[in-house]
């Protein structure tokens, strides 16, 4: 008797084998992926440093204050502290203060063409992305502020600086630093361009003419304002 010999064809794998052969493939790639290629891609993008992204630019614009604790020397620092150091701080000078701890005791405003000066030159090369009012001494500072904030805002070219006012104009120990058509000039010409207005307590009632004595007060003077 010849025994039977069956043989498949050249090529031929039984359906049931299929299976397999796809799982010991898929492990095969699965092992060289991890075993060389990914660590090797690891390695390289490690090595690959992404070139560091530019501060963003914060100008003050402000009084000088000698004690180091107002003005445009707390705005530098406020600025550097609260982005980490990953805002630049710039400044315009609009005035010079004696003061210290206890109170001011003079105060100059250099010309505005001075001011000017300042803010074109921070504007050609380090252009804010914020911008942060403060003391305005004089009528003639407020307009010029408030020429230069203007053309920002209508430039096209240039997306418009995020404009915070802080209307500088009393103290918090009760010292007035600045006249009536100083801040009637801040009023008209700085306000309408502001995104957001601080002032204090005493600077509040010197703009609406009135005492504020309530929560109810301060709510409905900061809406009119």
């Amino acid at each position: 008797v010849v025994p039977r010999v069956h043989c498949s064809r050249p090529g031929h794998v039984k359906a049931s084998s299929a299976p397999q052969a796809m799982v010991a493939f898929l492990r095969f790639f699965l092992f060289t992926l991890s075993t060389t290629i990914l660590p090797f891609a690891y390695a390289f993008a490690a090595d690959i440093q992404m070139p560091p992204r530019p501060p963003s630019i914060v100008l003050t614009i402000a009084g000088s204050d000698s004690g180091g604790g107002a003005g445009i020397q707390a705005d530098l620092k406020a600025i550097h502290t609260i982005s980490g150091g990953k805002c630049h701080g710039c400044s315009a000078i609009t005035c010079l203060t004696a003061q210290n701890s206890c109170g001011v005791t003079s105060v100059h405003s250099p010309p505005v063409e001075f001011l000017r000066s300042q803010l074109l030159a921070v504007e050609e090369d380090l252009y804010p992305s914020a911008v942060k009012i403060g003391m305005l001494g004089t009528k003639e500072l407020a307009d010029e502020v408030g020429s230069w904030l203007r053309k920002l805002k209508e430039n096209g070219d240039k997306r418009a600086p995020f404009v915070v006012c802080d209307p500088v104009m009393i103290t918090t120990s009760g010292h007035k630093l600045v006249d009536d058509t100083a801040k009637v000039a801040m009023i008209e010409k700085v306000f309408p361009h502001a995104d957001l207005v601080t002032p204090n307590k005493f600077e509040a009632e010197e703009l609406l003419g009135k005492t504020l004595c309530t929560p109810q007060d301060v709510e409905d003077g900061a809406r009119a304002i």
